[in-house]
């Protein structure tokens, strides 16, 4: 047979006979593997391509098309079709559908991005990470600018800044960002720079070339930036990141390109770029350990989530929440949480904030299995200690709730008893009764009449 008219063609032809080994190989598939024809015809086909397939077809008979193939030099898309004479397979050859290398390469960048989108989604299914989210459980002024904010900057070509204490729910917010920006049908790409070693945080951002460094990947690496191309990435305790990498970082977000790890070329991306710290940047600037021009650039939204001690009103708001959660999760049945327990929550600082009250509510649903969960049960399953008398029984409510509307009163009338009698209908001798009876004669009635 012959192939010469082969060497015409752009594509690369390989032809292989029942004994697998090259019979003929055409100029361009010679150079796409860095040889000559001449050094491959006679060889085996796996010592030319280790992970081909070709031997599948000549076995069997039957064609494989359109098939992509991962070799050392990349990967290859093409067909492989069966040799017939006189109805017997008596050999097989491979078509590399690609016209020059610069192709193969954008292709091969393309395919390398996808596979790694598809391995980053597989990963956080089977940790269990993707859910589905509702709108924040919140009914508190302060988490209702928040969303406000939310709402305005998600939709822009801006990145964001969230700061706040340790689970006070900035990745949450992270998340609602990343739900509004119209981003949706792309990835949300997530990473903790406090997690990943000093050494490995460049490669893991920005991706490495094959052979960058020992050990490597033969085809290389698409790093976060690449992967969350047209997406967000959501870089969790930006506070972290070494001094060497907030450069790097820096000039990505301004020329919104990405350079790999020993490569050569940079690639356009388009990232929206949402940050967190729940530590203050502005100090770390001062102390030299972040620098003020990458501030700068992160810091134009910041959105600061209030701890949730500042926000009692979502305490058992969350905390029905997550028991509910949790209950159904376990297949436990729905329980609520009983007068003496919701104060003991309320009073209690919360300095773990969401993350903690999350705990304790999943720790609840699986060891409590009475009518009610009691403030004895959150001191016996929990760390949270009642530092005082909890009212409990009716009078004790009671007593609690009129002492409670009697302070209140006091607070918003300046101390002023003739308008908190006349605000609660009480003449002035039971008034006075009552701030002694409750200890807060002295506490709140020292201001004028």
């Amino acid at each position: 047979m012959d192939f010469s008219l082969f060497n015409m063609l752009s594509i690369g032809i390989l032809v292989i006979d029942t004994q697998l080994k090259v019979i003929y190989i055409n100029d361009a598939y010679a150079n796409f593997l860095h040889k000559t024809p001449e050094e491959l015809v006679g060889l085996h086909i796996k010592k030319v391509l280790p992970h081909t397939k070709l031997d599948e077809v000549v076995q069997s008979g039957i064609a494989q098309r359109s098939m992509w193939q991962q070799t050392e030099q990349g990967f290859l898309f093409g067909h492989r079709i069966p040799l017939y004479q006189d109805g017997e397979v008596v050999g097989a050859f491979a078509e590399l559908l690609l016209h020059n290398t610069d192709e193969l390469e954008k292709l091969t960048s393309e395919l390398a991005a996808q596979e790694a989108q598809i391995k980053y989604l597989n990963t956080k299914l089977n940790s269990g990470d993707i859910e589905q989210r509702g709108a924040l459980v919140t009914q508190s002024e302060a988490m209702k600018d928040v969303l406000q904010t939310v709402m305005k900057v998600a939709p822009l070509d801006t990145t964001v800044l969230v700061s706040g204490e340790t689970g006070s729910g900035k990745e949450l917010i992270a998340d609602m960002v990343y739900q509004y920006s119209g981003r949706g049908d792309r990835l949300m790409v997530k990473i903790n720079c406090a997690a990943i070693p000093m050494d490995l945080i460049e490669s893991e951002l920005f991706g490495y070339e094959k052979g960058a460094f020992t050990g490597a990947n033969n085809a290389g690496k698409s790093g976060k930036f690449e992967i969350a191309d047209r997406g967000v990435l959501f870089l969790d305790e930006i506070s972290s990141m070494p001094l060497a990498m907030q450069s790097k970082l820096l000039r990505v977000i301004q020329e919104k390109e990405v350079e790999r790890l020993g490569g050569t070329k940079r690639k356009k991306i388009d990232v929206k770029i949402v940050a967190a710290t729940n530590i203050n940047i502005e100090e770390l600037v001062k102390q030299n350990r972040f620098r003020e021009d990458l501030f700068y650039r992160l810091n134009v939204i910041n959105i600061r989530v209030p701890p949730l001690r500042e926000r009692p009103e979502d305490i058992l708001l969350l905390a029905s929440h997550f028991l509910q959660i949790y209950q159904s999760r376990f297949y436990k049945p729905l329980t609520k949480l009983s007068y003496g327990a919701s104060k003991l929550l309320e009073s209690y600082r919360w300095p773990g904030n969401v993350r903690e009250l999350k705990n304790v509510m999943e720790r609840l649903a699986i060891m409590c299995d009475g009518r009610h969960i009691t403030q004895l049960d959150i001191t016996n399953y929990t760390s949270i200690q009642q530092h005082e008398k909890v009212p409990n029984t009716l009078k004790e409510q009671i007593d609690y709730y009129e002492k409670t509307i009697i302070i209140d009163s006091l607070k918003r009338h300046n101390g002023n008893k003739s308008l908190v009698a006349l605000e609660l209908g009480l003449n002035r001798t039971t008034l006075y009764s009552k701030l002694h009876k409750y200890s807060i004669l002295c506490q709140e009635s020292a201001k004028p009449e």
